[in-house]
């Protein structure tokens, strides 16, 4: 019988909690933690002229997220299923940027509980997309 020290044991689970890092760090991941990151402080934001700033964040890494594909349809194998699953995953990217266009406007026109009531859209999109396009491990 083996005893595991607890270095041993400490090692075991850093090498079990790497592959999912790994998995996070991709292009995709660091733009959905922008937007995400960009959410949060959304949600909390009463300053227009900040608000719409983040807003615009928000835009711009949802933009070049849409040029990505989630890894859950780079596994699919090519043909029509997988084409549609990546025509869908842009039209969702496409609607979360248009959610956040109109997180902006309502910053501008000083509209706090629009901009609430908008967030609270953005994350259940953002929901959404995960349950439909991040396999669970």
């Amino acid at each position: 019988m083996k005893i595991l020290t607890p270095i041993t044991a400490l090692l075991m689970m850093v090498g079990s909690i790497a592959p999912i890092r790994a998995e996070e760090e991709t292009p995709l991941a660091k733009q959905m933690e922008a937007t995400s990151d960009a959410m949060k402080a959304l949600a909390k934001e009463t300053d227009p002229v900040k608000g719409a700033a983040l807003a615009r964040e928000s835009q711009d890494s949802v933009i070049k997220g849409m040029a990505l594909v989630p890894a859950m349809i780079e596994k699919m194998p090519a043909g029509a299923e997988k084409a549609k699953a990546i025509a869908d995953y842009r039209k969702m990217m496409s609607q979360a940027a248009a959610i956040f266009c109109d997180i902006e406007i309502a910053f501008i026109d000083k509209k706090l509980d629009e901009v609430a009531k908008l967030v609270t859209d953005a994350k259940a999109l953002k929901k959404k997309g995960h349950e439909k396009y991040i396999e669970e491990e």
